[in-house]
């Protein structure tokens, strides 16, 4: 356990690798990726509903839990907390009816527990922290592992031949939990709604960009115009749930509301409510309970039986000893991942946890995302390519999945998932790939490319121009803390003056200061990777890269790289089918492809695979390689899927 503790301390490779050795076994080389490719998304059916179990009689309600410790299944608010109903609504439901999870990502607390405004932009977004396996559902889910398109408030969608319309049927007899029934009416104002207030509102710019109206010849049809075709929007926005958790609001409701200040919380009168099975009792910074609804729309017109979880409990972890601690315990059941090695030590004390694969070193899945080395392209001396690929060619890539997550992260060079990967890298992509061998550290590249940069080292062996050494802050969450030590060792050995700097946990700053540009270098994480190139080259396009001080509207986008030749073809890429065999596409991705290692606008470091954990304590029936039903990642909108999945194990 006190190995994530021992990251932040080490300031020297050599330190580092000397104590990791002593506390570890030899990690095995990384593996290929197995899982199987994204297919290009159709419409399916609708997954089969999962039988329930009766509910167990109910226990006395416990006091609420505080930040740190365990969550307990019923509560009575107190003055901390705000409820969402009144104490004597709150039933008493078992531990073994209940289903308990955390955030994602290590908080203190939960943050703005009365404020269910899912589109406010913030750091904090309640829909993928919780709204998403409770009271939001969306027009479609998807299985990430298979491409596969799962519908659900809608049950079809068709283009034009243009791709610049979408009519999309929904599907008959859903109903807000309020009792009014689910119509294209909140589609058309919720797309239009955000398309009105951008940039204010999350996805707003996106909406504005693409989204011309929505026409509602009936209750179940919904007929999206476009400014421009766009045959992936629908999958990327409404289906795939990855990065935009775009879900539909109750127009009734919000329509005479200020969208941009509304914030959805009245108990009295019911609110927040989705169309979900679940809904708010109580709220607060420690804990938020929702109750099944057994008038959920779903079972009512035999679409889904009730799920097996009368109760969820979202509850804050602020650390991964708190979080493993939990999971120990029996406290949690899913939610946030551990470190691999942390994982390991938590299942020889508690037999019942296991992750996607059943064996290591690499125990999670693809989420579509890698671990990434951003640099502010608008600042000098980012805005220098021979300085950023001279830094690129200090970084072990290995170095930093052997001894920082045991193998269990592989290393990345471009942000393709292995979701889309094995389609897309044969050929003309692998061909820029191997033009570059951008993967392997080289001494010999860092000096050529700093000194064409204009640096010398000094004295003291760092690289400096007139009399300043190049500082390079290794700047991050605790969330992937474990690169820190190991990124600053590996630049400080090639001659850069690295600073690790580890923030705090629960803190925003670095998440602020890359929105709005007020950053150098920061490490974190670039998603999007999901089916095809365009879905993470198109983050590099310089619409995306607002002056500084003025934030950018993706947290993906941020790098502020701008190249108008490159602008060009993802422009070109955008209106386009994206398929292996549309040749103009492949040539188009093959140029970008070649421009962004040219000019290494970030560096991708390590493809994303947490060690998601699931509790067979209480619930079976979580995914895995074995029953690929779905991806694993608790922010993904298709997590949903899971609560439908899980049977008590009592």
């Amino acid at each position: 356990m006190a190995r994530s503790k021992r990251l932040g301390r080490l300031l020297s490779l050599l330190t580092f690798i000397s104590v990791i050795a002593t506390a570890c076994s030899g990690g095995a080389p990384a593996v290929a990726p197995t899982t199987a490719p994204a297919a290009q998304p159709t419409a399916a059916s609708a997954p089969a509903a999962i039988p329930t179990s009766a509910a167990a009689p109910a226990t006395t309600a416990a006091a609420p839990a505080a930040s740190t410790s365990a969550p307990t299944t019923a509560v009575q608010p107190t003055t901390a907390a705000a409820p969402a109903a009144a104490p004597g609504q709150i039933k008493d439901i078992p531990r073994n009816r209940t289903l308990i999870i955390t955030p994602w990502g290590n908080q203190t607390e939960l943050s703005n527990p009365t404020n269910w405004n899912i589109y406010i932009n913030s750091t904090y977004n309640p829909q993928r922290e919780i709204g998403d396996k409770t009271m939001f559902e969306a027009l479609m889910y998807t299985n990430l592992n298979t491409g596969q398109q799962i519908p659900w408030q809608a049950e079809s969608y068709k283009y034009n031949a243009d791709y610049t319309s979408i009519t999309v049927k929904l599907r008959q007899g859903i109903m807000w939990a309020d009792g009014v029934p689910f119509t294209s009416k909140d589609v058309k104002y919720t797309l239009e709604m955000l398309r009105d207030n951008s940039p204010d509102l999350r996805y707003s710019t996106i909406m504005k960009e693409w989204i011309k109206n929505v026409e509602t010849p009936d209750d179940l049809t919904a007929i999206i115009n476009l400014n421009k075709p766009g045959p992936r929007f629908f999958r990327d926005n409404l289906a795939l749930g990855h990065e935009n958790h775009i879900v539909m609001l109750p127009a009734h409701i919000w329509q005479d509301k200020d969208p941009k200040t509304f914030t959805f919380y009245d108990p009295a009168k019911g609110w927040p409510f989705g169309t979900g099975a679940y809904k708010l009792v109580s709220t607060s910074a420690q804990q938020q309970i929702f109750d099944r609804d057994d008038n959920w729309w779903g079972a009512k017109v035999g679409f889904q039986q009730l799920p097996a979880p009368e109760r969820i409990i979202l509850v804050p972890s602020p650390s991964d000893d708190s979080t493993a601690q939990f999971y120990i315990g029996n406290k949690i059941d899913s939610g946030n991942p551990l470190q691999p090695a942390t994982f390991t030590a938590a299942r020889a004390k508690n037999p019942k946890l296991n992750s996607w694969n059943a064996e290591g070193p690499v125990w999670g899945a693809p989420d579509g995302c890698g671990y990434v080395f951003t640099f502010n392209n608008a600042k000098p001396p980012w805005n220098n390519a021979d300085v950023r690929i001279a830094i690129n060619y200090a970084i072990d890539r290995q170095q930093l999945s052997t001894i920082g997550y045991q193998n269990a992260n592989t290393p990345m060079v471009v942000p393709f998932s292995s979701y889309m990967a094995s389609r897309w890298l044969p050929g003309k992509l692998q061909a820029v790939l191997d033009k570059y061998n951008r993967g392997k550290p080289d001494p010999a590249q860092v000096e050529a490319h700093m000194k064409a940069a204009g640096y010398t080292k000094n004295a003291q062996g760092l690289w400096a121009k007139d009399g300043q050494t190049l500082k390079v802050p290794v700047r991050g969450s605790t969330f992937f803390a474990p690169l820190a030590p190991i990124l600053t060792a590996q630049l400080k050995k090639a001659g850069f003056d690295a600073t690790e700097n580890i923030e705090p946990p629960g803190s925003t700053a670095a998440a602020t200061d890359l929105l709005t540009g007020k950053f150098d270098t920061l490490y974190g994480v670039h998603c999007g990777s999901i089916s095809e190139p365009f879905d993470t080259l198109k983050d590099l396009h310089s619409k995306w890269g607002p002056p500084i001080g003025t934030p950018c509207p993706l947290s993906s986008s941020c790098t502020r790289y701008h190249n108008p030749e490159y602008d060009k073809l993802i422009d070109d890429m955008e209106s386009m089918v994206g398929t292996p065999d549309n040749a103009k596409y492949v040539d188009d991705a093959a140029k970008a492809l070649d421009i962004y290692l040219r000019d290494m606008p970030e560096i991708m470091l390590l493809e994303e695979r947490h060690v998601v954990v699931f509790n067979n304590t209480y619930w079976t029936g979580w995914p895995s390689a074995k029953d690929p039903y779905v991806a694993p990642y608790p922010p993904w909108e298709a997590w949903r899927l899971i609560i439908y999945h899980l049977k008590p194990t009592q």
